[in-house]
């Protein structure tokens, strides 16, 4: 925690530097950076109260009134009793608020241009993925559902994401079950006999992406002309609890219920989570083999699932 919090607040030094956010007055104007900030959020809601933005922008509403106040003083904005409550006052931007807010935007968008020059286009892309996700993860709203709404699925192969996938295996797998090389090793191997043996007209593999990076994977083979195996459901730890898990292995099942009578998969006795989950879908152990596997004792098992009889 501690060396997390020395990295956030670096970062902040480094930023509210470079983006002048220390000077008294911003982008050349007479006002500092909360009175802009201010003005955008009165442009961009329109019709607010002092109470609304005070709220919005997590500021002392007295804080936020005085500033209101000075921007009608100098033409800025406009006052008017709300419709919804007398008591209250909506605030609007004049004409003038309007022409001012349209030079610092542009002010503000020339700055960060020069900023961001000497960066080429995928170095401008993976910082702005970094700042989507500090957004995200930062929210006051902040839960798993946002970062849901950030997911997009696919079920097409595309160069690279075959060695992502092994990558992810061999990294997560290490991390949480302590397995050794050799098990990245059978996932690559594994994912070698699948390019090797791909049936397209039943083979299936479903990825989710966050960023444009792969996040979660499920995928569904032939072995039979009655029988597919389900292989490589991984979910990154940062995405549990996102319902990715649940949607990929519900859109495998129903795949496989158009074309298979059963299903199976096989699993480590101490992959628990994933087992909760297979037998929340109906899949039952069939077998259990004692193995010495990737530098752990552990139990093989065998799930199956029943789709047509």
């Amino acid at each position: 925690m501690k060396r997390h919090i020395r990295e956030i607040r670096s970062f902040n030094r480094f930023y509210t530097a470079h983006l002048g956010l220390l000077n008294k007055r911003l982008l050349q104007s007479d006002y500092s950076l909360g009175e802009v900030r201010i003005l955008f959020e009165i442009a961009r809601l329109n019709r607010v109260t002092a109470r609304d933005l005070a709220n919005f922008l997590l500021l002392d509403k007295g804080y936020v009134s005085r500033i209101i106040s000075g921007f009608v003083r100098d033409g800025l904005a406009v006052s008017t009793a709300s419709s919804r409550d007398k008591r209250l006052f909506e605030i609007n931007l004049s004409a003038k608020g309007h022409r001012l807010l349209q030079t610092l935007q542009q002010r503000s968008d020339a700055q960060v241009a020069e900023l961001i020059q000497h960066l080429d286009r995928s170095e401008m892309d993976a910082m702005v993925k970094a700042m989507r996700t500090v957004k995200i993860l930062l929210a006051a709203d902040y839960g798993k559902d946002k970062l849901a709404e950030a997911i997009t699925f696919r079920d097409i192969l595309k160069a690279g994401d075959l060695g992502y996938l092994i990558y992810l295996h061999g990294k997560i797998y290490a991390q949480e079950s302590g397995y050794t090389l050799e098990f990245e090793g059978y996932v690559a191997k594994t994912f070698y006999e699948f390019v090797e043996q791909y049936d397209r007209d039943h083979d299936k593999i479903w990825l989710a992406l966050y960023n444009d990076e792969i996040v979660a994977s499920i995928a569904i083979l032939k072995r039979s002309h009655e029988e597919a195996q389900l292989r490589w459901f991984l979910v990154h730890p940062m995405f549990r609890g996102t319902g990715i898990g649940r949607k990929l292995l519900d859109t495998a099942l129903s795949y496989c219920a158009q074309r298979f009578v059963r299903v199976y998969l096989m699993t480590a006795d101490t992959q628990h989570q994933a087992i909760a989950m297979y037998k929340k879908a109906g899949f039952s152990l069939v077998s259990s083999v004692e193995a010495e596997q990737w530098g752990k004792r552990l139990r093989e098992e065998r799930y199956e699932l029943v789709l047509n009889s």
